[in-house]
């Protein structure tokens, strides 16, 4: 399974990408080599489960094209935190932010979630100072529906929404972007 966006490639690592797991699973501090394979054998474990409207967990790792060996961050969908309910989440190392990379991964997990993976519903959440990724969830259409007790916020995106969303950015690229 490998997702595409523009600048990037969402993919699950594999024992090739051992070096890189151990570099970005805590970033920025490293572990071993020994506990990337743990980490490794845990999301290959996950992965079996998930299957169409029943994700268990999909852990991706995020690589630019240019550098398809490079891993920048960390996606996916979890379906662990109550029956029924899938929550995007995404993470990009600092050094790679403010490029719109977080945008195209929840956008492009947005879709598999709707239209491969046949989700009514998609969550989302982000910490009351982290305002960029507030502004990801907007961007990609997700509405703002909660504030959590710890003053974080709570978005969500259902299926009309979802199409809405996927029929003004049409509209918009048949326009040329002016409408």
């Amino acid at each position: 399974m490998e997702l595409l966006t523009n600048d990037l490639i969402l993919r699950p690592v594999t024992e090739s990408d051992i070096e890189e797991i151990a570099r970005m699973w805590k970033h920025p501090e490293k572990i071993s080599l020994e506990d990337a394979r743990k980490v490794l054998e845990k999301m290959e474990q996950r992965h079996s489960k998930n299957r169409v409207k029943a994700i268990c967990h999909l852990c991706l790792g995020v690589f630019r094209k240019d550098e398809p060996k490079t891993l920048i961050g960390w996606c996916g969908l979890d379906g662990q935190v109550s029956p029924n309910e899938i929550v995007l989440f995404y993470i990009i190392a600092e050094e790679f932010r403010c490029r719109g990379y977080a945008t195209q991964c929840a956008a492009e997990l947005l879709r598999f979630a709707f239209e491969d993976m046949q989700y009514d519903m998609v969550s989302g959440g982000c910490a009351k100072d982290n305002l960029a990724s507030f502004r990801v969830m907007e961007k990609v259409g997700m509405c703002h529906n909660e504030i959590y007790e710890d003053g974080g916020f709570g978005f969500y995106m259902d299926r009309e929404l979802f199409l809405k969303s996927k029929m003004s950015k049409k509209k918009a690229s048949d326009s040329g972007g002016n409408g």
